[in-house]
């Protein structure tokens, strides 16, 4: 019984692996433009959460299939350090909480 799964289980362990790699090979999508509803708002955080988002971002990206994810973070640390930026940018609906609490405009 286990033998006859075997062949069964290398396809689709293939499809996946040729799936993952057609997304990667394709071209990196931009993301879109804030709707007319959303405002981007930029806040200042410590340096321990833009690290933490550095390295999320760093490690979920798909754009940088041919270079080193640890050499695209440390690239993209020294960058913000150089900047003395710690900010972090955040897409706010525009609404009436987010009016009142002073968020948005």
């Amino acid at each position: 019984m286990p033998s006859t799964k075997l062949p069964v289980l290398f396809v689709a362990l293939w499809l996946k692996a040729a799936s993952s790699a057609a997304q990667s090979a394709t071209a990196p999508v931009p993301p879109p433009p804030p709707g007319p509803d959303y405002q981007e708002v930029s806040v200042p955080v410590p340096r321990a959460v833009s690290l933490v988002t550095d390295v999320v971002r760093v490690l979920f990206s798909r754009d940088d299939a041919g270079k080193d994810k640890v050499q695209a973070l440390v690239e993209r640390r020294r960058a913000r350090s150089e900047k003395r930026d710690q900010n972090l940018n955040i897409s706010v609906p525009r609404n009436r909480l987010t009016r009142t609490l002073g968020l948005v405009d």
